[in-house]
């Protein structure tokens, strides 16, 4: 949800089947209290995915940034945000890592909606020792702010190019920052690069995973629709991605992370959405509440 707590849309959609939500972007604390006390009342957790607070927009930190200044910037606004979530009771506080993603054609394929030149670094703007380095100290300090206001922390992929050994080994060094899986990107990674296994990838940060953020994306040409829910039809689709085998193939290999429905619930009728709840939750061997 952003902006605000919508109870409406939470008691159509939740069905009783779930036992948490996603928040972004909140219009202010009084929004956060309102929240705190929704989930407190009812049993539920919620997390954050940043920014907490709407002020600056959907500004996310740019938190390999080969600026100093710049990366100074990121971690002061990672550590106001990280105190605030504490203060309110989120069960995480999440972001993009890479920040700005990093890669540079050619690729396998450029997709209409995937990062420009100025939303993104090239690799000669940071090179792969480079984002080793600030990544090195970007899991440090993540893992001090941790520590400090005793609020978790994850990192959300995003596009890291031909970095990908380097993505890896930050998250086995560093096991007290957990990662974000996106099944969509994982597939658009996938589609786009060229040398992705999402399987082999899966595999390695199985250990690591805290989170699924749950949907699926249809592509058309060059371009493509993404936060769709992950539906059975999808499956022999060759136009829809993978997300419900990569969701059965990393609960093989992790039965802790937590799934979030990242999708447009509007686009099917409640009967199926109800199936869809269902499907995701025999994926993760779990019974669903009836």
């Amino acid at each position: 949800m952003w902006h605000e707590l919508n109870e409406e849309r939470w008691e159509k959609y939740g069905m009783g089947a779930l036992n948490g939500l996603e928040i972004s972007q909140f219009s202010g604390k009084a929004q956060l209290e309102k929240l705190q006390s929704f989930c407190a009342a009812r049993g539920l957790k919620y997390g954050v995915h940043g920014p907490i607070l709407g002020s600056r927009g959907y500004k996310l930190p740019r938190l390999n940034s080969p600026d100093p200044a710049e990366w100074r910037e990121a971690m002061r606004q990672v550590e106001e945000e990280t105190e605030l979530a504490s203060r309110y009771g989120a069960d995480y506080l999440l972001y993009h890592y890479p920040f700005f993603p990093i890669f540079e054609p050619p690729i396998r394929k450029l997709y209409a909606k995937m990062p420009d030149s100025s939303s993104r670094y090239g690799y000669g703007a940071l090179t792969r020792s480079a984002f080793r380095d600030i990544s090195e100290r970007l899991f440090h300090e993540l893992g001090q702010l941790q520590h400090r206001y005793k609020q978790r922390i994850l990192l959300e992929h995003d596009f890291f190019g031909d970095y990908e050994d380097v993505f890896i080994e930050m998250f086995l060094r560093h096991p007290d920052i957990r990662l974000v899986v996106d099944t969509a990107r994982v597939d658009l990674t996938h589609r786009a690069f060229h040398g992705f296994d999402p399987y082999v990838w899966l595999d390695r940060l199985a250990p690591s995973v805290y989170l699924v953020h749950y949907s699926n994306l249809r592509y058309e040409g060059d371009t493509f629709t993404h936060h769709l829910p992950v539906r059975e039809a999808h499956d022999e689709d060759e136009s829809c991605g993978d997300a419900y085998r990569y969701l059965q193939y990393l609960a093989q290999r992790n039965s802790e992370f937590h799934v979030t429905f990242e999708h447009n619930p509007d686009l099917v009728e409640l009967r199926e959405l109800e199936t869809i709840y269902r499907r995701a939750a025999d994926a993760c061997g779990m019974a669903m509440n009836p």
